[in-house]
């Protein structure tokens, strides 16, 4: 009796997923954003502006609490040092409308180059319903010390904000996807007992959001954040 191909290749599949080793982890954390920028295109006002050295918060523990997953598995036909993985951030940043900002640009269709407070115009800035990141990472695990093992690991992916904002008193939210995003990052798993681990992580991100929607037009952002964060794990 002749096998489909198919079948076949589902059951390689299914051989080659147990042979890897699966761990799956959940966490929780803080987030350190930098100053950023911030640029507004809103033709309804004939307003384009951009904003310098805008300040940005975290709130990481208060709801919608600051939390992650990842599902990695080792390239054991690689190398048993390596590893992908597949992982989801939920991070947050808020502005503060009282702090000082320089803007320059057009400001209902006027010439503007000033120190301002930032809610004059935007009062609010915010992603707080998620500045959310699903990313492909590559890692390299380090010998083992005692229980304890160190790990290395970098990845790239895409961003999925919930931007929200009120300009000149007209307010828009939405979920998108948008930009490229990087990280880079470093921590250790701690073995606890049979195939359950403790870990911590520290990391660092950086993407751009682009042509994220506003009322009557787009904005743009850099966000760079070191994470520290620290969780749960099976292996599988």
């Amino acid at each position: 009796m002749k096998i489909p191909r198919s079948l076949l290749l589902s059951f390689f599949l299914i051989q080659f997923c147990y042979a890897q080793n699966f761990n799956f982890s959940a966490y929780i954390g803080k987030n350190f954003p930098s100053k950023t920028y911030l640029t507004i295109s809103q033709d309804i006002n004939k307003t384009f502006l951009r904003f310098d050295d805008v300040k940005l918060t975290d709130k990481s523990f208060e709801f919608p609490l600051y939390y992650g997953v990842k599902l990695s598995y080792n390239l054991n036909f690689v190398s048993k040092f390596l590893f992908a993985e597949l992982e989801f951030i939920h991070s947050k940043v808020y502005s503060d409308p009282e702090q000082i900002v320089k803007a320059t640009g057009i400001y209902r269709d006027s010439l503007l180059d000033s120190y301002i407070r930032f809610g004059d115009i935007v009062q609010n800035f915010s992603i707080s319903h998620g500045l959310n990141y699903l990313l492909l990472n590559f890692g390299y695990k380090f010998p083992a010390l005692a229980k304890i093992y160190p790990y290395f690991k970098f990845g790239a992916g895409i961003s999925i904000p919930h931007f929200e904002t009120t300009v000149d008193s007209l307010s828009f939210e939405r979920y998108e996807v948008n930009d490229f995003v990087i990280q880079l990052a470093g921590g250790a798993n701690l073995k606890l007992y049979k195939n359950f681990f403790g870990f911590l992580e520290f990391k660092y991100t950086q993407g751009e959001i682009l042509k994220a929607g506003i009322f009557g037009g787009t904005a743009d952002t850099n966000i760079k954040m070191f994470h520290f964060v620290f969780g749960l794990g099976y292996t599988f």
